[in-house]
């Protein structure tokens, strides 16, 4: 395989791909389904309108409030309020969103208790797998600063960095993945309401607001594919394949 991980501070100053991943669910034993969502910015000023709009909506839900809230959070939303930033986030250019939707009921790694963090770390892999398959430009990957060891931290880092470098040959492209504070790093609040809002529509079998971002859908997938109970997909025609019967 081809290529050099580099593993020092990139400081960039052209122009990217940029995505912000979170999660909702848990990977425990509560609850069926467990959704990890990437909100994709293709253009610097698509990355700063996002910005905006959560800045925006955060003096919009802090008007009638003795203190201002600190960051957006996708289970503190009302439907209304769901409603309307989901409307304003869809008029944006330069917006692409790309989730992964797991049955935890059919994954045997989690039924098995291995180490959640191996099992996140794989799912992980799944989603930007896409995301580097369908760009070909530089990359900085930001996901949310999850509870966990800086070990596990490390792991997950180096293991999409690598992936990126090698399997999908973007070695002469600068990749850069790490963890950050969703409350200082408005744009992964983004994704967070995305995921949110996903596992929400899969309890619920309600397609409403899944509707409302269809348009800027570049990838859905539920895991495993040909076991997954409840699907809200319009559609498993022509999805790339993200299953692995082993897991």
């Amino acid at each position: 395989m081809r290529g050099v991980v580099h593993f020092s501070t990139i400081y960039y100053t052209v122009p990217m791909i940029q995505a912000y991943i979170d999660e909702s669910g848990d990977m425990g034993h509560g609850g069926k389904y467990f959704v990890l969502a990437a909100a994709v910015f293709t253009t610097p000023e698509s990355n700063k309108i996002a910005k905006r709009t959560i800045h925006k909506f955060q003096l919009y839900l802090s008007a009638h409030r003795t203190r201002p809230i600190a960051e957006v959070k996708s289970r503190n939303l009302k439907f209304e309020q769901r409603q309307s930033l989901l409307s304003r986030l869809v008029k944006q250019s330069g917006f692409d969103i790309f989730y992964l939707v797991v049955d935890k009921d059919h994954v045997s790694l989690l039924q098995q208790d291995k180490p959640k963090n191996l099992v996140y770390n794989y799912f992980a892999k799944l989603l930007t797998d896409q995301i580097f398959a369908y760009y070909y430009d530089d990359f900085r990957i930001t996901f949310d600063l999850r509870t966990t060891s800086v070990k596990s931290m490390n792991s997950l880092v180096d293991y999409i960095t690598i992936n990126a470098y090698t399997y999908h040959n973007h070695d002469c492209h600068n990749i850069h993945v790490e963890q950050k504070d969703s409350k200082l790093i408005p744009n992964i609040q983004i994704a967070d309401v995305i995921a949110g809002t996903i596992l929400q529509a899969y309890y619920k079998q309600n397609r409403h607001f899944l509707d409302l971002i269809q348009e800027h859908v570049t990838f859905a997938d539920e895991f495993p594919r040909f076991s997954f109970s409840g699907s809200l997909l319009p559609s498993r025609i022509n999805l790339p394949s993200t299953d692995t019967a082993s897991y």
